[in-house]
């Protein structure tokens, strides 16, 4: 049976479109299966060739696989290698989904579902809508909240419950995020050896942004010591990363001490942000240093350029005498 075919813009592949769910319907073993849509591993393979052709992170292609095959679990059920499921399971387990997850997660589930349902040429893909509500984030974060942070792993680090050189890694890891403004997924993506411990300074390449924007970043003179000495001490593979985001997520999923405060990963990026502008730091130069869109910033798309020295200093000025140990 020929079926007509369009292509997949995002990774140029050929799929057939909604001729293929009659096709596999006609090979299901059960009463009304026009009333089922199917999925093929086939279907599934392909959507992770899209994430691959992308070049997205390694956490990034987790959470995918993470999502579809939850979906898989909970909604769907097999039958001689398809997986099947009506309407009403998609219904029930996308309410499942908003009742029990963050609007953020829900917006992921209805985002990857999209795209897997375009693959496996299923119809009811145009019918799914994210929430148009922003999930905004209100938390305060201050130089105290994170030297309280500071103090809690080190109180677990006395006890016997975070070893040196993860104690080390952390707060490390941690610290650079909050002077560098950096992403966590930034931070996974650069092996030790590129960062320019001696000029405090680190190039993000294209492929090491969210935005696949290139910039440089800074850290402090605290931070500079505390990499000196984790190097020196702990003597971490330089062609890995400080820190990867599990590294950094398990301590809070382990250790109630941490389960229960408000501070994770990615509040260290907010509290760049927020004491930045506490301290009267230009709004330009933070948009640069943070990698934040500047399409429609006029003085900073065409006129306000600067040099990384430059740059340097201005982030001196702000940042110089902040600390958090001592």
């Amino acid at each position: 049976m020929k079926m007509p075919q369009q292509t997949f813009p995002a990774i140029g592949h050929v799929f057939h479109s909604s001729g293929k769910q009659d096709y596999y319907r006609r090979l299901l073993q059960v009463q009304n299966p026009n009333q089922y849509y199917v999925i093929t591993e086939e279907d599934i393979n392909r959507l992770f060739l899209e994430f691959e052709a992308k070049g997205v992170t390694h956490s990034h292609k987790r959470s995918v696989e993470y999502i579809i095959t939850m979906f898989l679990k909970e909604a769907t059920k097999e039958n001689h290698g398809r997986y099947i499921f009506t309407m009403k399971d998609l219904k029930e387990y996308l309410t499942l989904i908003r009742q029990s997850y963050s609007p953020s997660f829900y917006r992921k589930n209805i985002t990857y579902l999209k795209k897997l349902f375009r693959i496996a040429g299923i119809d009811l893909a145009e019918s799914l809508k994210a929430p148009t509500e922003l999930n905004v984030d209100l938390t305060i974060v201050t130089v105290d909240d994170i030297k309280s942070l500071i103090q809690l792993v080190d109180s677990l680090h006395i006890s016997n419950r975070f070893e040196d050189w993860k104690r080390d890694q952390f707060i490390t890891a941690m610290l650079l995020m909050a002077v560098s403004g950096m992403r966590v997924s930034e931070l996974e993506r650069i092996p030790l050896k590129e960062i320019d411990i001696e000029n405090r300074r680190i190039r993000l390449n294209t492929h090491q942004t969210k935005t696949r924007q290139a910039r440089v970043v800074f850290f402090t003179s605290e931070v500079q010591e505390l990499l000196e000495d984790y190097i020196r001490t702990h003597r971490p593979n330089v062609n890995l990363p400080l820190a990867t985001i599990a590294q950094l997520q398990r301590p809070f999923r382990k250790k109630s001490p941490l389960r229960n405060q408000k501070l994770r990963p990615k509040h260290m990026r907010k509290f760049f942000a927020q004491e930045w502008d506490r301290r009267n730091g230009n709004a330009t130069i933070k948009k640069m240093l943070m990698g934040h869109s500047i399409r429609y910033d006029i003085n900073a798309l065409h006129y306000s350029h600067h040099t990384v020295d430059e740059l340097q200093d201005a982030y001196d000025k702000v940042f110089c005498d902040l600390r958090f140990l001592g």
